[in-house]
């Protein structure tokens, strides 16, 4: 067989060269190569007379079948993996080989002449391909997968040097792509051409695939028509931002289905050569999100069939019984409006110029309809609102067409709507009802589970387009008709990152900075350890009472430079509206920073609990003060240990143990306690629960014969509305003046009333 190599030969003798360099050599000659086989099938042919409507299968060419063609597509960019596809201009086919930088041998324009007797041609997962047999353990069939590369290299020939001009592209729609086998084995494999199309999630933002993983971007044409591209995070383009505008994208088609029998179960995909297989889109960011057209620009766009981003400012909606706006009357300039289907916006909240307005359908059960009429929402007359759509005439007005009113698609600049309870802990990852929000970097939120818990996360590794701003963003929360106006969540981080901010607001407004409103919250957050992870931190009980006027988004912000390592941040448990873990139970693990210690001082929670002559101990595997057993776990928990506050019961420096202001009645309450060292007299203590700084009730808790590391539980009915305080201190039964009575108090809980 002949390779397909430029062979250049100098024959160079040592002496002669050195004393003759100023010779002059004859250019050597260039070997051409030539195949030996001669095609005798065309790709066509061949394909058809090995296809089986199986979507995994192998079989063995036996028959003295020659195919050739030109390699239309290699893994030169990385974007294609260990295969090449040729075609002969009957059709494409891909061939599925074991090897990488094909391309330095298998270049676009190369014919190749394929020797098919003994070999394997079948399918992996839906494309047909010439491969080599495996069997598929879990799934019970034969499929094709890779071919070792010395077995191509046996059978096929390179034949002259490459020709580009040999590639045929061929024009496609993608409505041409439909899913019966003649369609199949017409575009599996083949080079195409669509023309018309553009990125859907091209924003200025997104690029071709995520740093971490092989990424979807679909391309839709003007019928809305989709097409899956497969882009590869290996690939030399992959941070490249996704094309803006419309234009055509060359590529060789792949089909992928997984069902055990269903020919048409699958899905088409197209993987570009190269970035310069997109052509003609625009580098123009006019219409995006970050770069809008004005009302006026964008009625000025509308002769050449553009669509975006419109920024304007809602002045009315189109009055009831008119299919045809003809004059000004036909507009309520008003709210709240009689109808909830259209807005009209204008450049400024006075215009009443129809020729210088535009209106946009509303459709109906949509977030833009639920959230952004005027009938329902008559703040938003006369506010600022950005809307995606087309651009053309509707009503006889200018008007945002194909608008499907998800939230995706709109943004206001104040808040409407907004749920009363929100109890999120991301265990189905991040709800469609959160907002992911990108406005710098390729870096955004996504979850992960770690020892059966699911939880949100951000971080700047293995980004590549510093600085980073990524945001989660809750549903809009309506404070002023909650029952409780608390939000908490957790928090967590990992690693040390010199560049790394995290950071909780609220704001009105769909995007942050954007509205009235953009407060940063004051709220507990985990801190980084030297190496490895924190564990998950309580917030405490941020109060939202101050924007009890209306609506708002809680933002959780992770903001980052250019840097050699990043933090992971991680949060969980999200809630308002209802009563938080902390507003139940006392967060005695954040004493002294969670740090247990024998010694008796002054220590405070993060929630404002105040332990006076008290040391703090801690449960654990093994009894080593202040850690001890008998503590053992938290409430609801089988890995995290509880800390307790140690009251002393010295004469001259009693224990004592008092809770902040606390909401929501007192029901039930509920704690452990019990003694860490040798106690003669026992362990006596008074609870007290305050309103005002009133004793409203008290309890004695007296166990004489306490036995050291034991635990033991109290519970009272308190039934107690409105705000209280507990405090708990010791009745020093021995009267000594040395440390004695000591009582560890730990796990308190209550029920709300």
């Amino acid at each position: 067989m002949k390779r397909i190599f430029v062979y250049l030969s100098v024959l160079l003798l040592g002496v002669g060269f050195f004393s003759s360099c100023n010779e002059e050599f004859d250019t050597p000659p260039m070997v051409v190569p030539q195949a030996t086989h001669v095609p005798n099938m065309t790709l066509a042919e061949f394909k058809a007379k090995y296809w089986q409507d199986k979507n995994n299968y192998i079989d063995t060419v036996k028959e003295d079948i020659v195919i050739h063609g030109w390699v239309t597509a290699n893994d030169v960019s990385g974007n294609i993996y260990k295969c090449l596809y040729i075609s002969d201009g009957t059709a494409g086919f891909a061939m599925s080989i074991n090897g990488n930088s094909l391309y330095n041998t298998y270049r676009v324009g190369q014919e190749v002449v394929i020797n098919m007797k003994d070999c394997f041609v079948g399918k992996y997962n839906g494309q047909q391909q010439v491969g080599y047999p495996q069997y598929y353990e879990s799934g019970g069939v034969w499929e094709a997968t890779f071919l070792p590369l010395a077995t191509f290299e046996s059978i096929a020939e390179i034949n002259g040097l490459p020709d580009p001009a040999k590639v045929d592209t061929v024009p496609l729609n993608i409505s041409d792509l439909k899913t019966d086998a003649e369609s199949l084995k017409k575009w599996q494999g083949r080079l195409v051409r669509i023309d018309d199309v553009h990125f859907p999630d091209a924003d200025g933002v997104n690029t071709f695939a995520n740093a971490d993983a092989t990424t979807n971007r679909n391309i839709e044409d003007a019928n809305g028509n989709t097409l899956m591209m497969r882009n590869s995070n290996y690939a030399t383009f992959r941070a490249n931002m996704l094309p803006m505008g419309n234009g055509s994208v060359v590529g060789v088609l792949s089909y992928y289905n997984t069902s055990a029998s269903k020919l048409d179960g699958g899905t088409w995909q197209i993987y570009i050569r190269t970035a310069d297989d997109c052509i003609g889109f625009s580098t123009s960011t006019k219409g995006l999100i970050s770069d809008p057209y004005s009302v006026e620009e964008a009625i000025d766009a509308e002769a050449e069939d553009k669509s975006g981003w419109v920024s304007g400012i809602v002045v009315g909606a189109v009055a009831p019984e008119v299919n045809e706006v003809k004059t000004a009357d036909d507009i309520e300039w008003r709210a709240p409006t009689t109808l909830d289907n259209t807005l009209v916006i204008a450049p400024s909240a006075d215009c009443r110029d129809l020729s210088k307005c535009m209106v946009v359908s509303l459709p109906q059960g949509t977030p833009f309809r639920q959230n952004a009429n005027l009938a329902s929402w008559p703040e938003v007359l006369h506010t600022k609102i950005l809307i995606k759509g087309k651009f053309g005439k509707f009503m006889g007005m200018h008007a945002i067409l194909n608008n499907s009113g998800s939230k995706d698609e709109f943004r206001l600049s104040v808040t409407t709507g907004g749920v009363t309870l929100v109890e999120e802990n991301f265990e189905n990852g991040i709800p469609s009802e959160w907002t992911i929000y990108t406005p710098s970097g390729d870096k955004k939120w996504y979850t992960a589970t770690f020892d059966e818990n699911t939880y949100a996360c951000i971080t700047g590794f293995k980004g590549t387009k510093p600085p980073y701003e990524a945001w989660l963003i809750s549903p809009a929360i309506d404070i002023k008709k909650a029952k409780n106006r608390k939000l908490s969540f957790k928090s967590q981080v990992g690693y040390q990152g010199p560049t790394d901010k995290f950071e909780v607001y609220i704001f009105n407004g769909q995007v942050p900075f954007a509205g009235t409103v953009t407060d940063k919250l004051n709220c507990t957050l985990a801190v980084a350890p030297s190496s490895g992870y924190s564990g998950f931190v309580e917030s405490g009980d941020i109060d939202l009472s101050k924007y009890a006027d209306g609506t708002y988004y809680i933002g959780f912000r992770y903001t980052a430079g250019s840097a050699s390592n990043y933090q992971t941040w991680c949060i969980d448990d999200v809630t308002f509206g209802v009563a938080s873990a902390a507003a139940t139970r006392g967060d005695f693990e954040t004493f002294n920073n969670g740090t247990a210690t024998a010694t008796f001082g002054n220590y405070e929670t993060r929630a404002g609990w105040k332990g006076t002559n008290v040391s703090i101990l801690k449960g654990g595997a093994s009894d080593a003060n202040p850690v001890f057993t008998f503590i053992g776990f938290k409430n609801n928990s089988t890995t995290e240990y509880a800390m307790a506050c140690n009251l002393n019961g010295k004469n001259s420096a009693v224990g004592k143990l008092v809770s902040p202001v606390l909401e929501g009645g007192l029901g039930k309450l509920t704690f452990n306690y019990g003694v860490a060292y040798t106690e003669s007299n026992g362990v006596s203590f008074r609870v007290d629960i305050k309103q005002g700084g009133t004793v409203v009730k008290s309890f004695t808790v007296t166990k004489a014969d306490a036995v050291k590391y034991t635990a033991y539980e109290f519970s009272e009915e308190v039934n107690l509305k409105g705000e209280f305080t507990i405090e708990v201190t010791n009745l020093s039964p021995s009267n000594s003046t040395s440390n004695k009575d000591r009582v560890a108090i730990w796990n308190m809980t209550w029920t709300q009333n």
